[in-house]
């Protein structure tokens, strides 16, 4: 929270209004505490003087007290305007008093004692206490205009008795105030009650004292009216809450109506509700049942409770006056609450049935309470505040105290309920969002903490009904009206109806849980009931699948219907019960009843109301009855008198305004007029009803008519009821019609803007009109006969219109009272600075007119502009010359007195205007301010002129006496507060002025009982039969058609529409004569060219010179064409929604089919095989197992966390090559340092190593190296075999691998039904593989079945071709036999043809010949009739008659056709060539015989010809039949295989249904294992590594020790035999000294003597041998010991310390790796413990779920060959004890047998052979050990023979030649030639810097001889110098400071100069000597000398 939002402990107090301001809200109750001095003087006003600042403080506390007491003094009490201006905006700290007790008893942490207050009632009259209330139920309260928070209101999610617990510690000072408080009471600074002092607090305790003074000895008021105050003691300060016997005086306390006293006043009591006929039905949860027959319900601002029966009303007002947000009764039913609206609203809790006010909750939020509601045992209530808070709060009611408070959303939040199972758990539902509550115990306190709903992919929807389930989960409703289900903060399914169907249409509203049953209300007047437990158990297995069920019970209750909300009704023994009442949306009450039972009772309308606002009223001129108009669209009479609704009638548009005219219009007075929101005018009147009906009278429609386009916002008829006139806002039109004439429309206006309101004018036949442009219109109403509405009824307006603007005034106004309160101000501080200055003096004058200075300057004057768009007109209110206006915007909250004839009056305002400005013309004449910025929307004359009624914009309405005077002169207003939100639409009295009614915005239409002059008067008994003699008994004539259509016409437009019409029909009748003309004139012509065609030829006329234009045939075609494409172009969209349809279609139904249903037939055989029909697999289902096929593949490649992964082999050498690295610090084995050149690697030599010049030592080093590489080879060979023995418990990778095949594959064959079954992990199956298995198996049923209709496919290809072939072959068949005698032609095989059903997509082929042809067949069936028709007809195909052929077949049969006619046309042409036998014989004569003989060959020719033929085409028919045979065999083997599948999908469903029930366990059981074996691996990683840590390690400690053995064998060598100094050196080499650490070595210019420094701390000498040795000194080489040997001893000595060091500390690195891995060898067996509970849970899981899928039916084909149980031979009957076990298995095992047997002999023989070559290998091992015991005997006796004695070969090696001591003399030659070479080049260099220095000697010297001149020169000078200035003057004659200064520096610098000398002198001195240097000492800087006498 910001720091301009955290509540501030003062609240500002406007003490000058504390009279006025402070009401019946005064009876809060708070404690005054003073804030120190420096607090309490910058609350008061800045910079004063001590006595100003002192005067003030104690007016602040004394005017605040006094102002609590309701004893303020007001201005008309002597309050001067000093005293003004010192208390207007002054701070006071407004403490509440402090929290309760703790429950345990102890006292708060830091409480501040406090007075404890009592209820008082403070107004305009002195009020009764309405009973003590505890401390504990007070907040802070001030004046609403100055209110701030309290100083313990706490963040959005603080506990706020953990934030009041600790209030702020303020130091606190008694102030002695006698005197100036005195002072104070005599100015009239202070209220009647005295002065009263400030109340302070001791600095160390926190105590409160009341120091209270007052003028002569009285006591003062809070000492008068609370004595107990000052008794207060805080151990009494346990606050148990307020007296459950104490109730409030709610008589005292409600919001009654203002007035004022005065002239003009109105009483107090001038209204009193009468009744309401109101009901805020679109309020969440307004209606409530509290017993057998009384329901409440809110409305205004009123309470009500309804009796159900007697329909009874009982009103309880409010306390705030500002309406009623939310009501909620107790589950006890003893109380109800409500909240209120407002500022800082409260919560009434009232006791039932007594209805006294019993609790008030304050602070609970900002502006309005949205819903309230108990908890299910009634000791919390939940509030939940509106915009802009949204503040949801625990309250702990009884004792009127805050328990939680929290936001609860950024949006609208609708509702907030308790769970009925959980405690502590509340649930809130709003705007696009639901959010769960829990009430948690933190280590702070109880806190709420909220978790907001996740939609998911479910769409966003508002929640209005939601109930909480017992086991946590919350069943809530949508928009689109299905339910949807939430487990935790997300949704677990939605729920709706079946076959796609939405729970309800629309928004569910409620959902309750009764008797195990769920309710559901909707938006669509539905109420459903549902089955608990399917819901609850209810889930799906997508996200967004939908979990369809069908509810048990339905009930619409009907039509137009809403619900918004519901409540069961109770009985009075609290039986089952089965009655509900709903909250209609519409306005109604219903009882319901929603039992499943077939006796159940039909809907009953309780009662009904207006929906909505209330847009108008009108009362009966006559009687005490009025009508309403609601924006619902509904009309009520109502008998207010005997509070009855008479008729009700709805229309389908919104109403707008209604009238009801008088005796004027109808003597009768039974005519209602209304004004719609679509333009329509009805004219309805009453009639009595049957006797059936509901109501007692009846609306009937008389006239209904549409004058506007848009809502009708304004109707007016004139006093002398001839004309109607109606305004709208849409259309800008202003409608007139004549009443007499049966509402014949007169004509409209248009105007410049739209119509906001009208009125008529004082002068006769003139409408006001008032535009919401901000301009008013005189209009003068035109009579019947004066317009002329032929054409058109629009009315020119002419010069019959005033005009009037109103030019806004409002910004002046304000900027004339802010210059009036400036000028005010300046004048009162101006006289405060002079009573400052007579009072207190200069000083304080000056210093107080600063700090007014600074404050004014410090103010911005507002900025006062006219607004930029004129304010819109709300109300017109005539009055004997002039009007009076009310406006919205800058100008509201005042009425404007206006006039047309205002000439320009450039002078100042009357008096009783705001300021002085200029008046401009459109200007008000005057203002009549009404003291509000609230709009006025309703202003009227009572009926009997005494008083004005005003509506206002928020919901009050106001009485203002008509006061006598020039114009409208208004008293005090009275103010009611009626209505709860929205304005006053319509205010009127009744005929003779008793009644007062009026409507609001929101939807109540209440009436009030007029008591005038505060005089209750007696009302009229009310009579039935009122109305009988007025109300028309029938309606005669036809009913009148209603205008219900939206986008009906308007009056204008229908006149409009008909002339064109008639317009049309004119230029048609045109038309036809012509056409007749034309057609007359075309029968002459015909008969014109009858007569030129007889004519003769020579006077006939030619067709062309009939031709009078030869272009008109052109341009005809052309006019044809351009007819067509128009044709064309008009078709087109019908021909593309056609093309799109069928699009559609084919989609839908054809390109989803992958194959269709294609029947192949035999030719020479009834045998027909078809295709299988499928449709095409989904993407959806592609993409699953593509996905699933990538996951295998993922998972195969290898899972993330194996152990045996290559990232994780690659990781694991990397650390096993960074662990092998030794240590590179160490400098012995990889650094390049001495001990590498001469060290021990010299001593184990190489054959590389460098040949010394000596070539005997060179060949004895050889052969050495040699021995020594033999046997290091030896060594090497002897460990590498060591490494490959086997340990003891080492195993055959081999027989490991074989034994875990073994089990791997050699099967379990235990049944899944046995107990101890064990589910392999790789039968292990989860939803995921399941769901994959089953659409893998829908995969491979899809791809069969498309393989096998492939081949029939591709058999159905071969039969086209077949056909195409003996087509062919048909054709050469018929060519043959044309040509055969008749006697040798052969039977044709027919040719054979496809079927439809073998080409079904011929069906979707289409030509225009076959569309041409179908539309004759069409035609030719049109013409025979219905008779001739068979089947369905029209399209062909469905009737008995057979198909015609399609255009394919037509064309195929063509040729086939000619093919058979040609054989025919050949024998009529050889018939008909025939003729007479002679002619034949003559013919016969002329053949030769060679021609026959060529005949009879080609005959025989083709007779082979044809048989073969004929042959062809039979074989190709009996294959193909064969192949059509042999596909309907596969495709019945398939199908029993496809069945199969289709058994098996169904138990992969049931198995992936089952394993979705158990995937959630399995996940987490999988997880946790995962976790472990995570955790085991990880564990087991770090294990591997530090072991190999600890190999590498301990490797190379190995090393090092060996290396230290090496280099104790290297200083053994390095002494050789005989050595004198041996011992000396030996102690040298062992000697432990202190080393420093390493840091040195960073050094890089160390010296011999740096180096020593080591050895400075050395340890104790090891002590001398027993043999005495003589002690020396081991740090000096000793006289006779060779240098560079002892030299090579210190090195070796430092290698041995580095390696001593290494081994040391290699030591403590394995000590701690090995308690590391001990460590985590513990850790790991814990976590495999783990593992294996794991695994075991893990296993029992399986195991149980195993047990669920063996309930699982599996259907399996078996033949009666497979069954081989048999008993006694025979089949049993019954197969249950059955096994059915693959026959692959069976084999397995009877071939298992065989194999076991092979195996187990094959592993005898070769355990056997093992045995044998373990004996052979055992006795090879004792040989083997002999010869070695040999072979050492042997080299010991040679030894012996050779030496004498046993000695180490390893010794004797490198006693032969000293290697090293050889190189070293090598070294050290060849350094002595190097370093001489260099000493000689050192000794030409120093003598040629002496010669160098002798040179610069030189020239010093004569730089010396120079310097000694110029001294001499320079005391000459100075001698004259001086001798010169003897004479000057006394202030010359001391030394000057300037010789002084370069005297001296003379002096330093011969001084100087003589340094020099003797540094060159000694320099010189060194010099001559060999070795010497000395570096010349520092020079100071001297400063250079300045010239003297010019010289240089």
């Amino acid at each position: 929270m910001s720091e301009d939002q955290k509540p501030s402990a003062f609240g500002k107090l406007n003490l000058k209004d504390a009279t006025n301001k402070v009401n019946a809200e005064a009876l809060r109750q708070f404690t005054i505490e003073a804030e120190d001095d420096q607090a309490l003087e910058q609350s008061v006003g800045g910079s004063e003087s001590p006595s100003g600042k002192r005067k003030k403080k104690e007016a602040a506390a004394a005017a605040a007290l006094a102002a609590v007491s309701g004893e303020a003094a007001g201005p008309e009490q002597g309050e001067t305007e000093e005293g003004k201006a010192s208390t207007e905006d002054v701070k006071v700290n407004l403490v509440p008093t402090p929290p309760q007790t703790p429950k345990d008893g102890s006292r708060p942490s830091s409480s501040r004692k406090a007075i404890t207050p009592v209820a008082a009632a403070v107004g305009g009259e002195e009020g009764s206490t309405g009973g003590s209330k505890p401390a504990e139920a007070a907040d802070t309260v001030v004046t609403k205009e100055g209110a701030d928070k309290s100083e313990y209101e706490t963040d959005s999610n603080a506990s706020v008795d953990e934030a009041t617990d600790a209030p702020k510690k303020l130091r606190k000072k008694k102030k002695k105030t006698e005197g100036a408080t005195g002072e104070a009471a005599a100015k009239g600074e202070l209220g009647t009650g005295g002065a009263v002092g400030a109340a302070g607090a001791a600095e160390g305790e926190g105590e409160v004292e009341a120091v209270v003074t007052a003028e002569n000895g009285k006591k003062s008021a809070i000492d008068e009216k609370y004595p107990e105050m000052l008794d207060y003691n805080p151990d009494d300060d346990v606050d148990p809450g307020p007296d459950p016997n104490f109730f409030y005086d709610l008589e005292q306390m409600y919001a009654r109506a203002k007035t004022s006293s005065g002239e003009g006043s109105t009483p107090s009591n001038f209204l009193t509700l009468f009744h309401s006929f109101g009901y805020e039905c679109l309020k969440r949860a307004n209606l409530h049942v509290l017993d057998e027959t009384h329901v409440l319900f809110s409305a205004g601002n009123y309470i009500q409770i309804f009796n159900v029966d007697t329909k009874k009303l009982t009103y309880l007002p409010t306390v705030g006056g500002k309406g009623i947000g939310s009501i909620a009764v107790h589950p006890s039913r003893k109380y109800f609450a409500v909240g209120e609206q407002g500022f800082e609203p409260e919560i009434l809790i009232f006791e039932y049935p007594s209805l006294k006010l019993y609790r008030i909750c304050r602070k609970g939020t900002e502006r309005s309470y949205a819903f309230l509601s108990f908890s299910p045992d009634g000791a919390k209530l939940a509030s939940l505040g509106s915009s802009p808070d949204y503040m949801l709060t625990i309250w702990d009611w009884k004792r009127e105290k805050i328990i939680l408070r929290s936001k609860a959303h950024g949006q609208d939040v609708f509702r907030v309920t308790f769970s009925t199972e959980i405690e502590g758990q509340l649930t809130t539902g709003g705007l696009g969002h639901i959010k769960f509550w829990k009430m948690a115990a933190t280590f702070t306190g109880l806190k709420l903490q909220g978790e907001l709903g996740k939609y998911g992919r479910t769409a966003i929807s508002d929640i209005e009904g939601y109930v909480e389930l017992p086991d946590g989960k919350v069943l809530s409703g949508s928009e689109w009206g299905n339910m949807l289900l939430w487990d935790g903060d997300l949704i677990k399914c939605e729920l709706s109806s079946t076959e796609n169907k939405n729970c309800h249409k629309g928004q569910i509203q409620e959902i309750f849980l009764d008797e195990g049953e769920l309710i559901t209300a909707g938006a669509d007047g539905s109420v459903k009931i549902w089955d608990f437990e399917t819901i609850d158990g209810a889930d799906v297995l997508e996200e967004d699948a939908m979990f369809p069920m069908e509810p048990m019970s339905e009930m619409h209750v009907g039509d137009g219907v809403s619900i918004i909300s519901m409540c069961k009704t109770v009985t009075e023994n609290n039986d089952t019960n089965s009655m509900w009442l709903a909250q209609d949306a519409s306005g109604g009450i219903w009882r319901l009843d929603i039992s499943v039972s077939l006796t159940k009772k039909a809907p009953e309308l309780i009662q009904s109301y207006h929906a909505g606002p209330v847009r108008g009223i009108a009362p009966c001129s006559y009687t005490h009855m009025a009508a309403s108009m609601g924006a619902d669209g509904t009309v009520r009479v109502f008998d207010y008198l005997r509070k009855h609704t008479l008729v009700r009638k709805k229309y389908k548009s919104g109403g707008s305004c209604i009238l009801w005219p008088g005796r004027n219009v109808d003597s009768k007075c039974v005519t209602l007029i209304g004004g719609f929101s679509d333009g329509v005018i009805r004219v309805m009147t009453l009639d009595y009803a049957e006797q059936e009906s509901e109501y007692e009278l009846k609306i009937s429609l008389q006239h209904a008519l549409k004058p506007h386009k848009g809502e009708v916002t304004a109707m007016i008829i004139d006093d002398e009821g001839k004309t109607l006139v109606t305004g709208s806002k849409d259309d800008c039109t202003l409608f007139f019609f004549d009443i007499t004439s049966n509402y014949l429309p007169i004509g409209f206006m248009k105007l410049e803007a739209p119509v906001t309101t009208m009125a008529w004018s004082n002068s006769s036949k003139r409408v006001l009109v008032g535009l919401s442009s901000g301009v008013v219109l005189e209009v003068e109403c035109p009579d019947s006969g004066e317009v002329d509405s032929s054409v058109t009824y629009e009315i020119q307006p002419g010069s019959k219109i005033n005009r009037y603007e109103f030019k806004s005034i409002g910004y002046k106004i304000k900027k004339a009272a802010h210059e009036m309160v400036k000028i005010k101000k300046e004048e009162e501080q101006q006289k405060r600075l002079d009573k400052i200055m007579v009072d207190e003096g200069e000083e304080a004058y000056l210093e107080e007119k600063k700090a007014i200075e600074d404050t004014n300057s410090a103010e911005e004057d507002p900025v006062f502009e006219p607004p930029t768009v004129s304010n819109q007109i709300i109300k017109i209110f005539p009055y004997e010359d002039r009007f009076y206006l009310s406006l919205d915007g800058t100008d509201t909250g005042a009425l404007y007195e206006c006039t047309f004839n205002d000439p320009l009056a450039d002078m100042p305002t009357p008096p009783s205007m705001r300021g002085r400005w200029v008046r401009l013309n459109g200007e008000p004449l005057r203002v009549i301010d009404m003291d509000t910025d609230i709009e006025i929307h309703e202003i009227n004359l009572m009926q009997d002129g005494s008083n004005v009624m005003v509506g206002m914009g928020d919901g009050t309405i106001r009485i203002h006496k008509k006061l006598e005077g020039s114009g409208l002169q208004m008293g005090p207003p009275f103010t009611l507060p009626a209505h709860s939100s929205g304005s006053v639409n319509g205010i009127m009295t009744s005929f003779d002025t008793r009644f007062l009614i009026s409507g609001g915005n929101d939807g109540n239409l209440f009436v009030y009982k007029v008591n005038h002059a505060g005089v209750e008067l007696s009302l009229p008994s009310p009579s039935d039969s009122l109305l009988k003699s007025k109300v028309k008994e029938e309606i005669t004539g036809p009913p009148v058609d209603d205008i219900d259509d939206l986008k009906a016409y308007s009056i204008e437009e229908a006149k409009q529409k008909r002339e064109h019409e008639k317009m049309l029909k004119t230029a048609e009748d045109k038309k036809i004569k012509v056409r007749k003309t034309i057609a007359t004139l075309r029968s002459k012509f015909k008969k014109l060219k009858v007569v030129n065609k007889d004519l003769p030829k020579h006077l006939t006329l030619l067709a062309n010179d009939f031709s009078m234009d030869p272009q008109m045939g052109s341009i005809i075609a052309q006019e044809v064409s351009d007819s067509k494409d128009l044709i064309r172009k008009q078709l087109a969209w019908n021909s593309e929604k056609h093309r799109i349809e069928l699009m559609k279609l084919r989609k839908r139904f054809k390109d989803v089919v992958a194959t269709d249903r294609i029947v192949l037939h035999a030719v020479e055989s009834d045998h027909l095989v078809s295709t299988f029909r499928c449709a095409k697999p989904s993407e959806a289902m592609q993409q699953a197992l593509d996905d699933f096929h990538k996951k295998l593949a993922a998972d195969s490649n290898g899972a993330p966390g194996s152990r045996g992964s290559d990232a994780r082999r690659i990781s694991t050498m990397a650390r096993q090559i960074e662990v092998s690295e030794p240590k590179t610090g160490l400098g012995f084995v990889r650094k390049n340092t001495e001990l590498d050149m001469h060290g021990p690697s010299a001593v184990v030599g190489s054959k590389g190593g460098k040949k010394l010049k000596d070539a005997k030592a060179n060949k004895s080093l050889q052969k050495a190296e040699e021995r020594k590489s033999k046997r290091l080879q030896r060594e090497l060979a002897w460990k590498n075999l060591s490494s490959r023995k086997p340990s003891e418990n080492y195993e055959d990778p081999q027989m490991l691998a074989a034994i875990e095949d073994a089990k791997n594959n050699m099967g379990d064959f235990n049944l899944k039904t046995a107990k101890n079954y064990k589910v392999p992990e790789s039968q292990r199956q989860g939803g995921t593989f399941k769901r994959a298995q089953l659409l893998e198996l829908r995969r491979m049923i899809y791809m069969t079945k498309m393989n096998f209709n492939e081949r029939l496919l591709a058999l159905r290809d071969r039969k086209q071709k077949m056909i195409t072939e003996a087509e062919d072959w048909s054709g050469r068949l018929d060519t043959i036999q044309a040509k055969l005698p008749a006697g040798s032609i052969m039977a044709k095989p027919k040719v054979p043809v496809l079927l439809d059903d073998e080409l079904p997509e011929r069906a979707m082929e289409y030509t225009p010949e076959s569309l041409r042809e179908f539309k004759i067949r069409h035609d030719e069936e049109k013409k025979r009739g219905p008779a001739d028709e068979g089947g369905f007809g029209g399209f062909g195909g469905f009737g008995d008659s057979p198909p015609a052929p399609t255009a394919a077949e037509t064309k195929a049969a063509a040729p086939v056709a000619k093919q058979a006619a040609a054989p025919a046309a050949a024998a009529g042409d050889k018939g008909g060539e025939g003729g007479t036998e002679a002619e034949e014989a003559e013919l016969e004569d002329l053949v030769s015989t060679l021609e026959n003989e060529n005949e009879n060959l080609e005959i025989m020719m083709m007779l082979h010809e044809q048989e073969c033929l004929i042959s062809q085409m039979n074989e190709a028919y009996k294959e193909f039949d064969k192949e059509v045979v042999k596909l309907r065999t596969a495709k019945i083997e398939l199908d029993v295989e496809l069945k199969n599948g289709d058994l098996r999908i169904i138990l992969l469903f049931e198995e992936l249904l089952l394993l979705k029930e158990f995937e959630k366990r399995e996940n987490i059981l999988q997880e946790a294992l995962s976790s472990k074996l995570s955790d085991r691996d990880e564990m087991s990683d770090k294990i591997e590594e530090l072991e190999e840590k600890l190999s590498s390690k301990k490797l190379y400690m190995e090393e090092l020790q060996e290396n230290e053995k090496i280099l104790y064998d290297s200083f053994t060598e390095q002494l050789g035999e005989n050595n004198k100094f041996a011992d000396y050196l030996t102690k040298v080499f062992k000697k432990k000294i202190k080393r420093v650490k390493k840091a040195a070595e960073m050094d890089g210019d160390s010296d011999e003597s740096d180096s020593d420094d080591d050895f400075d701390s050395s340890s104790e000498e090891e002590d001398d041998d027993e043999d005495g040795v003589e002690h020396l000194d081991l740090n000096i080489c000793p006289p006779g010991c060779s240098q560079e040997l002892y030299d090579a001893t210190i090195v070796m000595r430092e290698k041995k310390l580095d390696l001593e060091e290494a081994i040391q500390e290699e030591k403590k690195i394995i000590d701690s790796l090995r308690k590391e891995v001990d460590a985590l060898v513990k850790k790991n067996k814990v976590i495999s413990h783990g593992v294996k509970c794991a695994k075991n849970d893990l296993e029992a899981f399986q195991l149980e779920k195993q047990k669920k899928m063996n309930e699982l039916d599996i259907v399996v084909t078996l033949n009666l060959d497979q069954i081989q149980y048999m008993q006694n031979g025979v089949l049993p009957s019954d197969l249950v004890s059955c096994l059915v076990f693959h026959s692959a298995g069976v084999n397995q095992l009877a071939s298992r047998i065989k194999e076991l047997q092979q195996e187990k002999a094959h592993q005898i023989r070769k355990f056997k052979e093992l045995k044998k070559s373990h004996i052979h290998l055992i006795k090879g091992k004792k040989g083997m050990q002999e010869k070695l015991l040999g072979l050492d005997e042997k080299c010991q006796n040679m030894m012996l023979l050779k030496f004498g004695r046993e000695v180490d070969l390893k010794k004797l090696e490198n006693i032969s030649t000293n290697r090293i001591a050889e190189e070293l003399k090598e070294t050290i030659a060849k350094k002595d030639v190097k370093y001489s070479r260099k000493l000689n080049e050192w000794d030409v260099q120093i003598n040629q810097a002496k010669q160098r220095l002798l040179t610069a000697t030189r020239d010093h010297t004569s730089h010396l001889d120079i310097l000694n001149e110029l001294t001499k020169d320079k005391q000459d000078l100075e001698s004259v110098l001086d001798s010169k200035q003897k004479n000057l003057g006394g202030e010359y004659s001391g030394q000057r400071k300037a010789d002084l200064k370069e005297r001296q520096r003379l002096l330093q610098l011969v001084q100087l100069q003589a340094q020099e000398i003797d540094a060159l002198k000694d320099e010189i001195g060194i010099l001559s000597r060999k070795d010497g240097h000395i570096l010349p000492p520092t020079q100071t800087a001297v400063p250079p000398l300045p010239p003297i006498g010019g010289r240089c």
